[in-house]
């Protein structure tokens, strides 16, 4: 049992530590900048708000979240080219168990950053079995913006179910894996966000971001693992 733990163990760390390199290998790691907001202490490890600030990077600016105590580590990989002098963007992950969240970025000129936060998970519904049918309402889209000191505040929500393949159904039966593919938002017809998600993000994903407050139209496309697309589009306020 001991050596089975250890080899389950060391393949998680080899998977966070491979997950690190990819943004902090060959780059020049600043000492502030970065900003992560977790809570210290969560209810259910179900839907964990996390909140990045990160100032001064060049865009366009790569962000690794990452859950530090689980197989797969990867929570969602972001690409933002667009964004006001301090990138602010805010989402919901799943914590199955009390762990350390983390936040690694870099930017166009080759720094990268680094910060973590220890969450204390009190339960978590993520594994729980579904009481009630968790494709009912799938693609259902919500968004909608407003002006926020000097910036632009997107704020978006998809009902989408980001299944595992890990939790089971009323019956008992395992419910099929389907997660999301990738989430892109544009600005104008340009590329604003780009994000690929992975097991840590939550069901009903959620993305808030700060946009400059000359940005017009923005669309959003949410693509399943299976092609299947989900969009939305906000127009530009008019004029007064």
């Amino acid at each position: 049992m001991l050596a089975l733990w250890l080899l389950s163990f060391g393949a998680q760390a080899g998977a966070l530590e491979q997950a690190r390199e990819q943004l902090l290998a060959d780059s020049r790691l600043q000492d502030a900048g970065l900003e992560l907001q977790v809570p210290e202490w969560i209810e259910d490890g179900a839907f964990v708000p996390v909140t990045v600030r990160l100032s001064g990077a060049q865009v366009p600016v790569e962000l690794l979240l990452l859950r530090v105590g689980e197989p797969d580590p990867r929570i969602a990989r972001v690409v933002v080219y667009v964004q006001r002098e301090t990138l602010e963007l805010s989402t919901r992950v799943r914590l199955p168990q009390s762990q350390a969240v983390e936040v690694v970025a870099r930017d166009a000129g080759g720094r990268s950053w680094q910060a973590s936060q220890a969450v204390n998970v009190a339960g978590s519904s993520c594994l729980v079995p579904a009481s009630s049918d968790p494709l009912a309402r799938l693609g259902q889209t919500q968004a909608w913006r407003r002006e926020q000191g000097g910036a632009v505040e997107l704020v978006s929500l998809l009902r989408h179910p980001m299944e595992t393949g890990r939790r089971e159904d009323h019956a008992g039966k395992p419910l099929p894996r389907r997660l999301l593919q990738s989430i892109s938002i544009t600005v104008d017809g340009q590329p604003s966000v780009w994000v690929e998600p992975y097991e840590g993000l939550s069901a009903n994903p959620y993305w808030r971001l700060l946009l400059p407050v000359d940005a017009g139209r923005v669309s959003l496309r949410w693509t399943d693992a299976d092609g299947q697309s989900y969009h939305h589009q906000l127009d530009a306020p008019s004029a007064r």
